[in-house]
């Protein structure tokens, strides 16, 4: 018999049986003149069904019980102050139109919902839903407008009409790979707690319930079948239910909860990375569709053939996402994650690469992830190793032509074996550490204290050892936690340390400190570097010239712009000499020439030496390199300060992209996150710009320093996002806070100082204290006109504010606009 035969056989027996009295129907049935697989699928499902205390009415199988829909509302028709313009929608218990505001006040869309059946327990939870939205204010759940009743007395509430489409069509549409896609899933998780902290459970998540709008931007909707987690309901009452995405224990009429929508959300996942539903109902009549839920557990997604390109999944990401989901979709609802919270924390673990609860049991996971974590601390050092070791070997080959070569080579091999026993000492703390769960933070810090109590001990043995690891904080870009260690290697004796390791520890030493925005402290630092190569100048040749580089830059925070380009001019050309056209070395320079170019205001050239550095990172395979991300912020910066929005903004967003997924949290991201903030700004996207902005701050803060330019600039454009939005509070005290800082840190001539006075001089003119802004104004004109080129933007926002001021000012010029901080 056909499968489609046999499923029609066992439903038509499945009703004719329910029909009789419970005690006689195994003895009808097993009177049948059928098949005994048949006999026993029809006795599993009236055993399953006299579980479920009776059957719910589901949205994919509809009671004949239900009343019939209310007369669908025509367009012009009238509700309240809106008028319909058109139907777009059925939720689980009411039509949905859209409508436009229509009593003269101002213009407005929205979607009014309407109770379209006339059951009491429908106006029962139209009603809980309309109190229900009244009270969530979050950006990922449609906001609740207006309410009350129409001309028939049914109720109807007015909601904000998301331009969007389901999840699900969303993805496919943009072909978003499956991180992508489960980076959605946690905007919603992020939405659905802040529900569940308000005691609401939605309890019919799906993907058609879920849109994401033009920003990308998940959003809940149809809040029609919500339950008060606080509120009692009548056990196995009917409810609307979608059988492909409902937990077992809705199917089943027992009570919900929180793990109720746990189960949902991950469901919707399920559908977005498998492309179906972890129940494949299609074709199953109404009442064996129910008992086949309950039974059909979701297959594995590495057993589905995923060949889509829209749905491929990197291998390790694929087997997170098996052991998460099989947690989430459990039929227990105990078995599933306590939190939505807990759900999303691990899928952002997942894509973070990170230790994922669900797969603590297995054998070795937790090794796996731990050294995934320090991935690039590892990586780095091994490129340090590997790149001493070809020196070494180089240096060896002709150790015996001059004594020079020799000492070369003895200094190569003390060095590699240094930057070993540095990587001995961070495994060593990887293992000590938290019982073995350290994160890459622990186990630097570890490895860190442990050298420096030996170079207390024994400082000729551990200075190489203390440097390497300065160094390795200095390549993520750790500078708050490198520069301990440089310093106190910086300021050792040369009778008892090599006096070639000092030199090198003053130049890492001058480059953290300008960094974190120091430059008077980071001068001497390098002319004693640069002193002691200049005793031996073809040996040190190769540092010399990378030492301009850093040169430039303090040449620059002096103000002396064209001296800057042409310093870098003349080291590119030699560096090229050197390395060759397509070294990394090259690439950086050509990358630090457009930034001097830029500052001096020669636009097109910058541009020129962006697109050389960018070509560098292409030939050489670094295209994905910490180089090549800076180059793409650089980049962008230019295109953002000279109004090219749309040039600036793919670089900023692919930077921001591949910085967060490959690097993580540093000095560096904060400055891709400030900049990408900014940029959100200016196209007027203050509520997508803020959370940017403040992440950027605070990794400025805890990787350059409370008070760094990377700190100030970034809470200054905090600042200006909160003032956007309105939220005067908040936007004054971050901006005073940003002042303070760089006044304490910075210094009153920097200009972040600058920067952070030009968001206070706006406040002060919203809070019409136009003496306090015009002084404030006046400031950051005068460290703006100090600083070169450069500081004509700077000069531009303050004209801008300055504007603002009252006509009696002989200095306003006649500018209106709105100054955003200079990236």
């Amino acid at each position: 018999m056909h499968e489609a035969d046999r499923w029609a056989l066992v439903e038509s027996m499945f009703d004719a049986a329910w029909e009789l009295p419970e005690p006689e129907r195994r003895a009808w049935l097993l009177a049948q003149p059928y098949a005994a697989d048949v006999l026993d699928e029809v006795l599993r499902l009236l055993a399953a069904a006299g579980r479920s205390d009776g059957f719910l009415t589901t949205q994919d199988a509809p009671s004949a019980s239900r009343e019939s829909s209310s007369t669908p509302m025509l367009p012009d028709e009238r509700a309240g102050a809106w008028r319909i313009v058109r139907a777009i929608g059925r939720g689980g218990m009411g039509d949905v139109y859209e409508v436009e505001r229509a009593d003269g006040h101002f213009a407005q869309r929205a979607a009014l919902k309407r109770i379209a059946r006339a059951g009491s327990g429908d106006w029962a939870r139209f009603q809980v839903e309309r109190a229900t939205l009244a009270r969530l204010e979050h950006p990922g759940i449609a906001r609740l407008i207006d309410g009350g009743l129409l001309h028939d007395s049914h109720p109807f509430m007015v909601m904000e009409l998301v331009d969007g489409l389901p999840i699900d069509a969303w993805c496919d549409r943009h072909g978003l790979d499956s991180a992508a896609r489960v980076r959605l899933i946690v905007q919603v998780c992020d939405a659905l707690t802040y529900a569940h902290g308000k005691l609401v459970v939605h309890r019919d998540l799906k993907p058609s319930n879920v849109l994401v709008d033009e920003n990308g931007r998940a959003r809940l909707i149809d809040f029609g079948v919500v339950h008060l987690a606080d509120a009692a309901e009548p056990p196995h009452a009917a409810v609307p239910l979608s059988l492909a995405y409902a937990a077992p224990e809705q199917i089943e009429g027992a009570p919900v909860s929180t793990a109720t929508d746990v189960y949902g959300v991950a469901a919707t996942l399920y559908r977005l990375i498998a492309g179906r539903p972890p129940r494949d109902l299609t074709g199953l009549p109404g009442s064996v569709a129910i008992v086949k839920a309950l039974e059909a557990p979701p297959a594995p997604l590495a057993a589905l053939p995923l060949s889509t390109p829209s749905y491929s999944a990197a291998r390790a990401l694929l087997a997170d996402l098996d052991a998460i989901l099989f947690k989430a979709l459990a039929p227990e609802a105990a078995a599933r994650y306590a939190t939505v919270s807990a759900f999303s924390d691990d899928l952002q673990h997942a894509l973070d690469r990170g230790e994922v609860a669900a797969r603590r049991h297995e054998p070795r996971h937790r090794l796996r992830r731990t050294l995934w974590r320090l991935k690039w601390p590892l990586a780095a050092t091994a490129a340090i190793g590997a790149s001493l070791a070809i020196g070494l070997g180089l240096s060896l080959r002709y150790a015996n032509q001059a004594a020079h070569e020799r000492d070369q080579a003895r200094r190569e091999q003390a060095r590699l074996e240094a930057v070993q026993q540095s990587v001995f000492h961070m495994f060593r703390s990887a293992g000590e550490l938290k019982g073995g769960s350290a994160t890459a933070a622990d186990v630097l810090e570890g490895a860190a204290q442990r050298i420096e109590d030996e170079f207390a001990r024994d400082p000729a043995q551990a200075a190489p050892i203390l440097h390497a690891l300065g160094e390795l904080y200095f390549l993520i870009t750790d500078y708050e936690a490198a520069q301990p260690l440089l310093q106190r290697l910086a300021a050792a004796d040369p009778a008892v340390i090599d006096p070639a390791l000092i030199a090198a520890a003053r130049y890492d030493l001058a480059q953290v400190l300008y960094r974190r925005s120091d430059a008077v402290g980071a001068r001497p630092l390098l002319a004693q570097a640069q002193q002691f190569w200049a005793n031996d100048p073809a040996r040190w040749e190769s540092r010399t010239i990378d030492s301009r580089l850093l040169q430039a830059q303090l040449t620059r925070s002096a103000g002396d712009h064209a001296a800057a380009v042409e310093l870098l001019q003349g080291a590119l050309a030699r560096r090229i000499e050197l390395s060759g056209p397509h070294h990394r070395e090259t690439g950086i320079f050509h990358n630090n020439l457009g930034v001097a170019r830029f500052s001096n205001g020669q636009i097109e050239a910058a541009r020129a030496s962006f697109r050389a550095a960018t070509e560098v990172w292409r030939v050489a395979g670094l295209a994905q390199s910490p180089d090549a991300l800076n180059t793409l912020n650089n980049w962008g910066s230019l295109e953002l300060a000279s109004g090219n929005l749309e040039t600036a903004e793919p670089l900023l967003r692919e930077a921001v992209a591949l910085r967060r997924r490959l690097y993580g949290p540093s000095a560096a991201t904060a400055a891709l996150l400030n900049n990408y903030g900014k940029l959100l700004l200016q196209q007027s996207r203050p509520d997508a710009a803020l959370p940017v902005l403040q992440d950027a701050a605070a990794m400025g803060a805890q990787f350059a320093g409370h008070g760094s330019l990377h700190h100030v600039a970034a809470l200054a454009a905090t600042a200006e996002a909160h003032l956007d939005l309105g939220h005067r509070e908040a936007g004054a005290k971050d901006a005073t806070t940003a002042l303070d800082a760089a006044l304490a840190t910075l210094g009153p001539d920097h200009v972040g100082t600058a920067l952070a006075s030009l968001t206070v001089a706006r406040l002060h003119l919203d809070q019409q204290r136009p003496r306090e802004a015009a002084a404030l104004l006046d400031e950051a004109e005068r460290i703006a006109a100090a600083s070169g080129p450069s500081g004509a933007r700077l000069i531009a926002q303050a004209a801008a504010l300055r504007s603002r001021l009252a006509p009696a000012d002989p200095r306003a010029p006649p500018v209106a606009d709105t100054a955003k901080p200079s990236p």
